[in-house]
């Protein structure tokens, strides 16, 4: 499978100048023959890797799509992206393109297609669960404060 310039820069959230960049200063493998930048999808694989181990563009792509590796972490709902986030960002762009009608696909990886779907919604419906528990906290935490607050207002 291969991608263009304007879909890597759609889903990571970038221009499409950031991603034609990358590939002049070789960061990102990509073929122009064609006349257009085409990259494969192992080199953006290879690429992503690369830039794993630093916060960035991934997560968000990643928290966009409900990557089964991003998870909420209270207190102070922070998200991080675990070791499957390369596949998951490459899940992303295959569905991209399968939902645009510029791929299909069989019944076999449509069905992989829809499991990794549902585990990312399982994921998300965590991940608000644990944020409405945090807000609860919170609230509390106002509410007390306010109690306070009016106790010292009035001694």
């Amino acid at each position: 499978m291969e991608f263009t310039t304007y879909e890597i820069a759609y889903r990571l959230n970038v221009s499409e100048e950031t991603v034609r960049r990358w590939i002049r200063t070789g960061q990102l493998k990509a073929d122009d023959t064609s006349g257009k930048y085409l990259v494969k999808e192992e080199d953006l694989q290879a690429f992503l890797n690369r830039r794993s181990s630093r916060t960035g563009k991934a997560v968000s792509w990643l928290a966009s799509i409900g990557g089964a590796g991003v998870r909420a972490a209270a207190p102070g709902v922070a998200f991080a992206a675990s070791n499957i986030a390369t596949s998951a960002a490459l899940s992303g762009l295959k569905l991209y393109k399968v939902l645009s009608g510029i791929e299909t696909v069989g019944a076999d990886e449509l069905s992989v297609m829809i499991d990794e779907i549902d585990k990312s919604m399982s994921s998300l419906q965590e991940n608000l669960q644990l944020i409405l528990d945090q807000k609860e906290k919170l609230e509390l935490g106002i509410s007390e404060l306010k109690e306070i607050r009016e106790k010292l207002l009035h001694q």
